[in-house]
Parts: structure tokens; sequence; C-alpha cells
């Protein structure tokens, strides 16, 4: 397997699926149940979430990128 498990950063994975799911909800509520426009709206709230999360000095004791 050309990827080695055991140096993925999984509490890193975890925060942005956890990013994701929330950005798929919210883009399926904000567009009424219309997949297309649910797909783009969840991907504009996931960059924001993602920049918001990496960039902003928050101080939380999560990874804010990865390596």
């Amino acid at each position: 397997m050309p990827i080695d498990l055991a140096t993925v950063n999984w509490v890193y994975v975890g925060v942005l699926a956890v990013f994701a799911f929330f950005a798929a909800v919210v883009g399926n509520l904000l567009s009424f149940n219309h997949r297309g426009l649910a797909a783009v709206l969840a991907a504009v709230v996931f960059a924001v979430i993602f920049v918001c999360w990496t960039y902003f000095p928050h101080g939380l004791p999560l990874p804010i990128r990865a390596g």
C-alpha cells in the first residue's frame, strides 16, 4: 500500500470529516433539497470553515494543518 496509515494524522482527518458533514447539512438545508445547489453550497461552506480553522488564531489544541 503506498500510504502508510501509521503516519496519518487521524485527529486532523476526523476534524475535516466533521467539517465536511456540517457543510453538507448546511448546504442541503439552504438549497431546499436541490442536489446540485446543495453540493455547491457544501463546498463553499466547507471552504469557509476550513480557511477559518486553518488560518484564524483560535488557540485550540487541535491540529491546524497537516504535517
